[in-house]
């Protein structure tokens, strides 16, 4: 089972170069209301330069 960071993660993985999101939006797309998580789990990115 994908923790929370990771399905963060693989969501951002989708996110087009150039383009910008907000923590809020991928929570959104998570289906939850957790957007400080995100904020969270990227701080935390293991795959910092691949997934921004």
């Amino acid at each position: 089972m994908k923790t929370f960071a990771d399905k963060a993660y693989d969501l951002l993985r989708k996110v087009p170069k150039g383009r910008v999101t907000t923590y809020k939006e991928i929570a959104h797309a998570l289906e939850t209301r957790a957007y400080r998580g995100v904020g969270q789990a990227m701080r935390r990115n293991p795959y910092a330069p691949e997934v921004p």
